[in-house]
């Protein structure tokens, strides 16, 4: 009998552990909340089970990922990833930027986009980072995992539950169904830093607001017997009179409750230290910290949960799961947002460019983003629905960009060559897409105004026409002043205004083809000795022509000026044909002159960062042309239409005879040491060869000499790539420039961005 009883014992014992199931609760808290990690990986080395999970804001994104069959080291690698970090961002992988979206580079700095039918509450940006890119992956890694007509969190690989905010009721949300990746996602919506999405008619935001901490909600709904929390957030602190941050963090969020509703619990608190909401570079640290906590309090949840699960048996049943996943196979696109002509558009055109064909995440991602970068395209969120064939309907929820555009930018220096920046544009997205622009630079050294349209043509490929009208003006000085000392007066000015007809298409993600028909007016005034006063008329050359031109280009550079990874490549080519008309100044020497003129030319440059070790960046650059050009009536009228080696950007706000060529190659090597996150030293030298030189022989232009001269430029800047632009201070190194008597060396401070209009056929 005693046998019979002590078997009963320990057989209820041994149920009761077997029966015993443990709940996870995961609060928010931004980069905190990768903490997580760590309590995953600590609980799975020593064999706890994890049988239900819930979470918030950054609790939901890994509790999600876990709950979808990833394991802590997989969940691990992924946010510490450089694509996460990229998401983190809002950017994208280099690799997917699309070349002619940026094609058309200027010295924006900030933008800010209006609607047409409200100006003042419609315009506001409501979000610093745009998540599409975040959007797009987490679909790819959570969104895969719920079938046709099974749509419950409890099918996860553990059962899940998240939490939501809807500010207009002021209450939390509870998902328990639907798509994952939504559900997390609106959970991890923290308001003014990542946009909204709207689930159920309900716009949806951070779960934090309300419940941060979903204790009760795990309790509620699975009546675990053991659960435990692991907890990286707090309660504002109640506000004061004079700090604005602290009301309106209390206005928008409510107090939650970070206890357990049991005595059957534990709550692990990890002591981040420093590590702020926001602060993703840290996510190493976060996790670590997490880890060590949970160990520190291992001992008391062995006692409390008896019930283990081995490494091999967990990896077993993960594997089972995963093996049952569908592969992306996007057969239907379902698009929400638009109007039935810009659904066609984007479905059709952008997404599936062939009847019946079915996309791969590969195809679709690559696809996805170019359609994201367009200027129509504010943002995209994805869904999937299962269909009955294995295969999926992809659900994208299109916002478009406010139709109206303003953007201001420039280039500030302490010389004398700031330039203002200003652009204004207008986009209508139909069918066939099209944004009119125009945009001025405006400064003593540089004046533009640009006028164009961009017209999308409903091809497979992303390809527009663009007419534009450009007036440029050039007016270099006789020194290098900086602001501390005044600039001697203009000795060259070179204005053109040229239209053009100009037709672009996409190769690849990476390249694009341009050709172009250009018809204008080049104007150069200049003193042809250094001997001039004020009241001296300046000799004037004018040029008439027409010119068509082709342009091949990729480009895979990581930043749009100072770069510091990536490829460039451009093959450029144009001929020209037009009439020269010269007329002397008061210090000239020859009569008026009306000339012909035809040539054509061949333009190759090639930029490559190809090393990288640590903080170290190598790349190089090569450059070279081949002109045909005859030389103009004098010498220098012959060296202001030559071609221009200009490798960093400082080159193009002076004027340096022995920089241009007609024939030339050149080379040089950029030393990049990232000092500090966007904060870079950069060191670069060139070396200037013109095949033939251009000299001057009694005012007219001859050609030296084979090889016989060559030139070497450089420059050292300490950069720091803000959020809006580079902030930089140069030391500046040009080579022997006698007949401008110029000083070889140049220092200067500096904010933005030194890029004008295209000129019309250089």
């Amino acid at each position: 009998m005693k046998k019979i009883i002590l078997f009963i014992i320990f057989s209820l014992a041994t149920l009761q552990i077997q029966a015993q199931k443990v709940g996870l609760v995961f609060s928010g808290g931004g980069a905190t909340g990768f903490a997580h990690i760590g309590v995953l990986k600590a609980l799975e080395e020593n064999n706890i089970p994890i049988d239900y999970i819930t979470g918030t804001s950054a609790g939901a994104l890994i509790g999600g990922m876990y709950a979808s069959g990833l394991s802590p080291l997989e969940i691990e690698a992924i946010v510490m990833s450089s694509k996460f970090q990229l998401m983190a961002n809002a950017e994208i992988e280099n690799e997917f930027e699309s070349a002619i979206y940026r094609q058309n580079k200027d010295a924006e700095i900030v933008s800010l986009r209006l609607s047409k039918d409200s100006i003042l509450h419609k315009s506001l940006p409501t979000n610093l980072l745009n998540p599409t890119f975040l959007d797009l992956e987490v679909l790819n890694v959570i969104g895969r995992n719920l079938y046709a007509r099974n749509t419950s969190f409890d099918s996860l690989f553990i059962p899940f539950r998240c939490i939501g905010s809807n500010i207009s009721t002021k209450k939390s949300i509870l998902f328990d169904h639907g798509n994952l990746n939504a559900a997390v996602r609106g959970s991890m919506t923290y308001p003014f830093f990542i946009s909204p999405i709207i689930i159920d008619d309900i716009l949806v935001f951070d779960g934090g607001l309300y419940n941060n901490f979903p204790a009760f909600d795990m309790y509620q709904e699975f009546s675990p017997d053991y659960i435990i929390g692991s907890n990286v957030s707090y309660n504002e602190e109640a506000p004061t009179a004079d700090d604005l941050m602290s009301q309106i963090k209390n206005m928008f969020s409510t107090h939650s409750n970070y206890t357990l509703p049991c005595k059957e619990g534990i709550v692990i608190e990890p002591n981040l230290g420093d590590v702020g909401t926001f602060d993703f570079d840290e996510i190493e640290a976060a996790i670590e910290t997490g880890y060590q906590a949970t160990i520190l309090k291992m001992d008391s949840i062995k006692e409390a949960v008896q019930r283990r699960v081995s490494h091999e048996e967990i990896e077993k049943s993960r594997a089972a799961f995963n093996s049952k996943k569908a592969e992306i196979k996007i057969t239907n696109i379902k698009v929400l947002g638009v109007d039935e002509d810009e659904r066609i558009f984007i479905s059709r055109k952008l997404l599936q460019r062939k009847e019946n064909e079915d996309l791969d995440y590969n195809t679709l991602k690559k696809r996805y983003l170019n359609l994201y970068q367009s200027e129509h395209i504010l943002s995209i969120f994805p869904t999937i629905n299962h269909l009955t064939d294995s295969t999926q309907q992809l659900v994208l929820d299109v916002r478009k960009e406010k139709p109206f555009k303003i953007a201001v930018g420039g280039h500030y220096s302490s010389r004398p060559v700031n330039t203002g920046f200003l652009s204004v544009s207008y986009s209508h997205f139909k069918i066939s897409p099209l944004t009119a622009y125009a945009n001025s630079y405006f400064g003593k050294f540089y004046g533009s105004i640009k006028l164009g349209l961009k017209f999308y043509l409903p091809t497979r490929t992303t390809s527009y026409f663009e007419p534009q009208f450009v007036k440029n003006r050039w007016d270099y000085f006789r020194s290098l002043a900086t602001f501390f000392e005044p600039s001697k007066p203009s000795y060259k000015v070179q204005n053109e205004t040229y239209w053009r007809l100009a037709y672009h298409v996409e190769t690849s993600s990476k390249s694009s083809f341009t050709i172009d028909f250009t018809n204008g007016t080049n104007i150069d005034e200049y003193n042809q000795t250094e001997n001039f006063a004020l009241g001296d008329t300046a000799d004037q050359t004018s040029f008439l022509y027409y010119s068509p031109g082709i342009k091949f280009e990729i480009d895979n550079l990581n930043r749009k000026q100072f770069a510091s990874a990536g490829t460039y490549f451009s093959f450029y080519s144009r001929f020209i044909h037009g009439i020269e008309t010269t007329q002397t100044g008061s210090q000239g020497i020859d009569n008026d002159v009306k000339s012909y003129r035809n040539w054509m030319f061949i333009k190759m440059n090639y930029t490559n960062y190809l090393i990288q070790r640590g903080l170290y960046r190598l790349g190089f650059l090569l450059e070279g042309v081949y002109s045909i050009q005859p030389f103009f009536d004098n010498y220098t009228a012959s060296v202001l239409s030559a071609h221009a080696f200009q490798p960093f950007p400082d080159v193009s706000t002076g004027f340096y005879n022995d920089f241009r060529a007609n024939k030339y190659l050149s080379g040089g090597l950029m030393n990049v040491f990232t000092l500090k996150d966007k904060l870079d030293l950069r060191v670069e030298a060139y070396i200037f060869q013109p095949i033939q030189r251009i000299i001057n022989i009694d005012g007219k232009a001859n050609e030296d000499d084979l090889f016989k001269s060559r030139f070497g430029l450089a420059s050292a800047s300490l950069i720091y790539h803000t959020m809006i632009g580079p902030l930089r201070a140069t030391l500046n190194y040009y080579d022997s420039q006698s007949e401008t008597q110029a000083e070889p060396w140049s220092f200067q401070l500096s904010f933005g961005y030194i890029i004008f209009n295209e000129k019309g056929i250089q």
